[in-house]
């Protein structure tokens, strides 16, 4: 034997265990990817009705939020409408009000008025005022203040300090 032939028979023993490492490496590749083609079937099993029962309950949210905007826009309406009836009524309501209000300061100030007039009436005649009615004023102090106005005969002033208007007597006219 010479060394060509050793040659020969080292490459075939080489490429024979080449061979068999390669047929052991294809079936152990194989058997992983069955296990892999496997494990795919079973997340695509597992995964598919998740992902519908995904969809159908993001459907359901969604039908239950376009509930829920039908329920916001009636109560929206529902808010303006009982804003409205709340201004048609304070509208309503406050308008006798102010009117009452402006009669009874009608009332009040005629009331104050008369017995503002009755005693400078009173005052002018000499004679006391009658049942029911206040007492005059004191007398004036001796000397007016320089910045308040005196009164002008048959005139009186009221607390307020707007002027009473004059009350002809009968009589004194001419």
């Amino acid at each position: 034997m010479d060394w060509s032939e050793v040659l020969k028979a080292a490459l075939s023993f080489f490429l024979v265990i080449t061979g068999l490492a390669l047929a052991y490496l294809f079936v152990r590749m194989a058997g992983v990817f069955s296990r892999l083609s496997i494990t795919m079937v079973r997340v695509t099993d597992e995964v598919v009705p998740i992902l519908n029962k995904g969809q159908t309950t993001m459907d359901g949210v969604n039908r239950e939020m376009d509930r829920v905007d039908e329920i916001m826009v009636s109560a929206v309406h529902g808010a303006k409408g009982a804003e409205q009836t709340m201004v048609t009524l304070t509208n309503a309501v406050s308008a006798p009000v102010r009117k009452l209000s402006g009669l009874a300061a009608g009332l009040k100030e005629a009331g104050q008025t008369f017995q503002a007039r009755r005693r400078i009436d009173a005052m002018e005649r000499g004679t006391a005022p009658g049942p029911g009615a206040t007492a005059p004023p004191p007398p004036a102090p001796a000397a007016p203040m320089a910045s308040a106005p005196t009164p002008p005969a048959g005139r009186g002033f009221r607390t307020t300090g707007q002027e009473v208007p004059p009350r002809t007597v009968p009589g004194s006219e001419g």
